[in-house]
């Protein structure tokens, strides 16, 4: 069993965990939702308690996950083919990590130290995130590898990324229009 083959496993169960156990807890999650939180944590938006609500986060991080799937899948052209697989394998870990327990904060909203130890895991799966993202385009950049089957018209691949950004846009979104 190989390091990527862990990595995929992994995301896949972080974005998992959530869609699980939310509807499971449905009852004791508070009938006003949060949904954007400004940096220290105050609600600048809320909606009532739904499926919608509640799933939105673990949704988007799936997202996610499929769009740096996508990215792992593209062929390039160089000699890092298998750095572009290590990169995005990871990206779509952090990113299901962060989706993942920021989901699953709302079983604990209520508890003040409990949701703080979910932010401050949050930021830290960001910065890895950024940090981890920021290294590779500049390996890449530095070592000029160009995904060869994205310079080719609209192909699969680029229709999915085009797609999957889409749906995810109109995911973030959705606090604006259900209230």
């Amino acid at each position: 069993m190989g390091f990527m083959f862990i990595l995929i496993i992994l995301s896949i169960i972080f974005n998992l965990v959530p869609m699980i156990i939310l509807p499971l807890a449905y009852d004791i999650i508070p009938n006003n939702v949060p949904v954007f939180l400004d940096f220290w944590g105050n609600t600048i938006i809320s909606m009532e308690k739904s499926f919608i609500s509640i799933l939105r986060l673990p949704f988007m991080g799936l997202l996610l996950s499929l769009l740096c799937w996508t990215m792992y899948s593209l062929k390039i052209t160089g000699k890092n083919e298998s750095f572009n697989k290590i990169i995005w394998s990871i990206v779509a870990l952090v990113g299901s990590l962060k989706m993942g327990i920021q989901s699953m904060e709302i079983l604990f909203y209520e508890n003040v130290k409990i949701v703080n130890i979910f932010r401050i895991s949050i930021i830290v799966f960001v910065l890895i995130g950024v940090v981890i993202l920021v290294y590779g385009i500049l390996k890449m950049y530095k070592n000029k590898i160009e995904y060869s089957e994205y310079k080719i018209g609209l192909n699969n691949n680029r229709i999915k990324i085009i797609g999957i950004l889409c749906v995810y846009i109109i995911v973030v979104l959705i606090p604006f229009y259900i209230k």
